[in-house]
């Protein structure tokens, strides 16, 4: 999968993201921790993350539309810069004005809902079709990596230092991703037509619906996040309450699906190209779906551990060939909006699975929930593959 770094564009595209990835894993931490520190209280780390899930669902598909006429490599250099100015502006102006953090929090995550449809818009463009799904790999290998290596930098930088220089160091990576990305080509689309505004945002939102592939891989998608995200909510609570491995087994647990995201992500060029990515796709996400459930039916610390293992692969098996399906089913002049329309999807079901973890854990218990939770997922999966699986590409 190396390889697709021959290309210089998507070189540059690649390092700019590696290292604002660094910069955005720091912020991360820094952040809940500031406004934790500051509040004492967990409402307003709720809030914050609030913030950014509404940025993703409402900004990020009306940016879009607009961002989806100009030349992508403008709008990701102005999101880069515009998020280099307002990150510094946490540390300094939030600790008087919580709202005031809120409010910036808002800004930088829309920011970012204009830079990574871009982002992801750009890639066909930067490599040839058959490099597609290594490239693919390759940007999901960015934030995997920022994870491993810099989420427990973060906490020591924030533990030693104050959450203040995490800020400005994640502001500094900001720029020099803007830097490497100047060096791109001019990345406009094909055509953008004479429509009016509102027409082309639902014009974006129209196309993920109308095109079978992308409707039956956003509609698994879907349901993936609304039944495996409850690990987000449930599964401290599963260490804490079911497995007895505290806080330091919950770290241990998320690490072992990380390094499995990681490690297939470095060798998932082996199977591009040898199995279809729609095939490739739908088993994914059925083994995801299976994992989870045997956490449920299993609940032992040893097998957690490996179960998360693997559904880390399970699950760069089936989101690389999410973004490629995406990507070769979608015009260049729409790619953007696509792509919005797609992670606020995303983040809505996020939010959807989060409630439902909450409301049902009390009443069933968390093995429970994963179990059928896991299992939803499988079925949902050997439900479209009844029904014919997901459609090979045409020419978009």
């Amino acid at each position: 999968m190396w390889t697709s770094l021959r290309h210089p564009g998507f070189r540059r595209l690649f390092l700019a993201q590696l290292v604002s990835q660094a910069g955005t894993q720091v912020h991360r931490i820094a952040l809940l921790t500031l406004m934790y520190l500051l509040t004492r209280e967990a409402a307003w780390v709720s809030l914050t993350l609030v913030a950014q899930f509404v940025a993703r669902i409402v900004a990020g598909p009306l940016l879009a539309t607009w961002a989806d006429t100009q030349d992508r490599r403008r709008v990701m250099i102005l999101a880069d810069l515009g998020r280099a100015v307002l990150v510094p502006l946490i540390p300094l102006l939030g600790g008087k004005f919580l709202l005031v953090i809120l409010g910036l929090v808002f800004l930088v995550e829309t920011l970012t809902t204009l830079f990574d449809p871009a982002a992801n818009a750009s890639i066909p463009d930067l490599v040839p079709a058959e490099r597609l799904d290594e490239a693919n790999g390759l940007m999901a290998f960015t934030q995997r990596f920022a994870e491993v290596a810099f989420l427990g930098v973060a906490g020591v930088l924030v533990a030693t230092v104050g959450a203040a220089i995490a800020f400005y160091f994640d502001a500094i990576t900001y720029v020099i991703s803007a830097l490497l990305l100047l060096g791109l080509p001019r990345l406009a689309p094909e055509a953008t037509g004479s429509a009016g505004y509102w027409l082309r945002a639902r014009e974006g939102v129209r196309f993920l619906w109308s095109n079978p592939a992308i409707r039956t891989t956003v509609g698994l998608l879907f349901t993936a996040a609304c039944f495996g995200s409850v690990e987000g909510v449930l599964m401290v609570i599963f260490a804490n309450k079911v497995l007895g491995v505290g806080a330091a087994g919950f770290g241990v647990i998320e690490s072992a699906m990380a390094l499995g995201v990681m490690l297939t992500t470095l060798g998932f060029g082996g199977l591009s190209g040898r199995v279809p990515r729609e095939r490739l796709f739908l088993l994914g996400l059925a083994a995801f779906g299976i994992l989870e459930a045997s956490i449920g039916a299993l609940p032992v610390f040893a097998w957690t551990l490996i179960a998360f293992f693997f559904s880390g692969v399970a699950n760069t098996l089936f989101i690389i060939p999410a973004r490629s399906i995406l990507q070769s089913n979608t015009p260049s002049e729409i790619r953007g909006r696509v792509f919005a329309a797609f992670q606020a999807v995303m983040a809505a079901a996020q939010i959807i699975g989060a409630a439902l973890a909450g409301l049902a854990e009390p009443h069933l218990g968390a093995p429970l929930v994963f179990l059928l939770a896991g299992l939803l997922v499988s079925a949902s999966v050997v439900g479209v593959a009844l029904r014919g699986g997901i459609p090979a590409a045409k020419p978009a």
